[in-house]
C-alpha cells in the first residue's frame, strides 16, 4: 500500500492536472507533475532511469480528469514494479505503462464523461436551482449562495470520493481495479440521475411558473413544452435554438391575446 503522506501529496498534485493543459500533450504535463514525487522515490538510486521516467510521463495523455486518478494509481504500481525489475522485464513493464496510459485513458473517458458530465453535472445544477427557489419561496435570504453551495456539494462529494477511491484502488489492485469498476451498476446510476434531473427540471419549472401571471405563465408553459419536445426528438442544437425562438414569439403572442 502507498504511504498515506505520499497518497495525499499525489492527490494534491492531481487536483492541478489540467493547470498546464496544452493541445500537444493534453494532460501529459499535469500527469508528470503529479507523479514526480513517486517517480523520485521509486528511481532514487538510478538518476538516468529517473530522468527517463519523467520524460516518459511528459508524453501525450488525455482522459476525464477524475478518471486520471485511477490511471495514476495503476501507473504508480507499475513504476514501482519497473524500478525493482531489471533487463527485459523492466523494458516490458515500461512498455506496459505506456500502453495502459493510452488504452485506459480512452476507454475510461467515455464512462466518466457519461456519469460525471452527462448526468451528475446537470443534476447538481438543478439541485442548486431548486435550492434557490426553495429559499426564495420560504422567505429566506442568500438564495444565490445557497444554490452555489448545494450544486458544489452534489457534484464534488461523489467526485472527490471517486478520485480518492480511484487513486488508492488503482495502486492496490492495478488493472483489476478497472474490472472492479466495470462490475458497478454505473449505467443504472446514470439512468437514475438523468430521471432525477428530468423530474427536477419539471419541478423547478413549476415553482418558477407559479410566480407568473396568466399570460406569462402560458408563455412559459409553451416554451418549456417546446423545449422538451425538440430535445426528446434529438433535434440538433442550432435547430433547437431556432425552434425556441419561434416558440417564444408564439407564446408571447398568445400571452398578449389572453390579456
Amino acid at each position: 500500500m502507498m504511504p498515506l503522506q505520499m497518497t495525499v501529496t499525489l492527490a494534491a498534485r492531481l487536483l492541478l492536472l489540467q493547470a498546464r493543459w496544452d493541445p500537444a500533450r493534453m494532460q501529459g504535463t499535469g500527469l508528470a507533475f503529479a507523479l514526480e514525487p513517486w517517480l523520485s522515490e521509486c528511481w532514487a538510486k538510478e538518476p538516468e532511469a529517473l530522468r527517463a521516467a519523467r520524460l516518459r510521463h511528459l508524453e501525450f495523455f488525455n482522459t476525464h480528469p477524475i478518471a486520471a486518478w485511477l490511471v495514476a494509481g495503476i501507473i504508480c504500481r507499475h513504476e514501482a514494479a519497473a524500478a525493482a525489475a531489471q533487463g527485459l522485464e523492466r523494458e516490458a513493464l515500461i512498455a506496459k505503462i505506456r500502453g495502459l496510459k493510452t488504452g485506459m485513458g480512452s476507454s475510461l473517458a467515455g464512462l466518466y464523461d457519461s456519469f460525471f458530465w452527462g448526468s451528475l453535472r446537470p443534476a447538481s445544477a438543478l439541485a442548486g436551482l431548486l435550492t434557490a427557489q426553495t429559499v426564495y419561496w420560504t422567505g429566506g435570504r442568500h438564495a444565490l449562495a445557497a444554490a452555489v453551495a448545494s450544486a458544489l456539494i452534489v457534484y464534488n462529494v461523489p467526485g472527490m470520493a471517486a478520485r480518492w477511491f480511484g487513486l488508492t484502488r488503482g495502486f492496490s489492485r492495478g488493472e483489476k481495479s478497472v474490472a472492479d469498476l466495470a462490475r458497478l451498476p454505473v449505467q443504472s446510476w446514470i439512468q437514475g440521475l438523468r430521471r432525477a434531473a428530468a423530474g427536477g427540471a419539471v419541478l423547478s419549472f413549476a415553482l418558477g411558473a407559479a410566480a407568473l401571471g396568466g399570460g406569462e405563465r402560458l408563455a412559459a408553459v409553451l416554451i418549456f413544452a417546446a423545449g422538451l419536445v425538440i430535445s426528446w426528438r434529438g433535434v440538433p442544437p442550432l435547430t433547437q435554438l431556432g425552434f425556441c425562438g419561434l416558440a417564444g414569439m408564439a407564446a408571447s403572442a398568445a400571452g398578449l391575446w389572453r390579456q
